[in-house]
């Protein structure tokens, strides 16, 4: 799992333009491992660093279109 994850993070600086990705791992009431790979872009103020990077409204945001695209892009370099 380990280097799944840090090829993902790697992929999302390297195919995604983010500066940063971090990790965060879950794993509440049922047995299991649920990681998510938030990645922080360029101009991210400071008060949206971590897990609030979802909250800053000048985000890059797509659509179904645009993530779809993303994720061929992620996996084509993994």
């Amino acid at each position: 799992m380990g280097r799944w994850n840090s090829a993902a993070a790697r992929a999302l600086r390297d195919v995604a333009g983010a500066e940063h990705v971090y990790a965060a791992v879950i794993g509440d009431q049922v047995s299991h491992l649920h990681v998510h790979l938030l990645p922080r872009y360029p101009g991210t103020p400071r008060q949206y660093w971590w897990t609030r990077v979802d909250e800053w409204p000048e985000a890059p945001r797509g659509g179904e279109e645009a993530a779809s695209q993303l994720v061929e892009r992620l996996r084509a370099s993994l």
